[in-house]
Formats: C-alpha cells, structure tokens, sequence
C-alpha cells in the first residue's frame, strides 16, 4: 500500500522533473506547449501515485486538466485534489506540497 512518504517521493520527483518547464511557460520563454506539458503531467508518476493512494483507500478517482477528483460511492461529497493549476494558459503552478499532504491525510481519515 502506497503511504504518504512515498507520495512525497514522488511529488518531489516531478517537481524537479517539471520546474524548468514551468518556470519558461511563466516567463513565456518557452518552446514546450502548455498543452504538451499537460499530458506529460498526467502521465506522471506522480499523478499515477496520488492515484493509486486515494484507489487503495476505496476512492473513486477521474482525472481532469490537472486535477484528480475523487469520491467515495456511499458519499456525496467529492475531494478536488489540483496537483497543478493553470490561469489563462499562460502561468503553471505546481501545488506545494504542505496543500497536497492536507489533502492526503483527509482521504486517509475518511
């Protein structure tokens, strides 16, 4: 079972992975397209691990631009989980990790 250090693994992977990346598109100094930043996001190990933690512990998980959504089925409410967001297409923020963990440890608890 995937624990939450071992997200943190992950998390900090992808960010040394990402931030050069992020840091051109906010400078717009880059050659990548923010679009193709996007699906090498996704695919990520990091977006695979949050995953595969709130699947583990019974949630339901749908991808979405950066996002993770998930559910329980006996529940109506539902956790966004935004690993990255983006405004106007233009800037990428990569969550710091204090926001990502609150969000980790209240799938765990419920």
């Amino acid at each position: 079972m995937i624990d939450i250090s071992e997200v943190e693994r992950s998390f900090k992977k992808f960010r040394d992975d990402f931030w050069e990346d992020v840091t051109d598109i906010n400078l717009a100094k880059s050659e990548v397209k923010i679009e193709d930043l996007k699906t090498k996001m996704m695919d990520s190990d990091y977006f695979k691990v949050v995953k595969k933690f709130a699947e583990e512990r019974g949630w339901d998980v749908v991808s979405e631009d950066l996002t993770l959504s998930v559910k329980k089925a006996e529940k109506d409410e539902i956790v966004e989980l935004p690993l990255v967001s983006t405004q106007d297409d233009a800037t990428v923020f990569i969550q710091p990790w204090s926001r990502v963990v609150d969000k980790l440890v209240k799938l765990e608890e419920e």
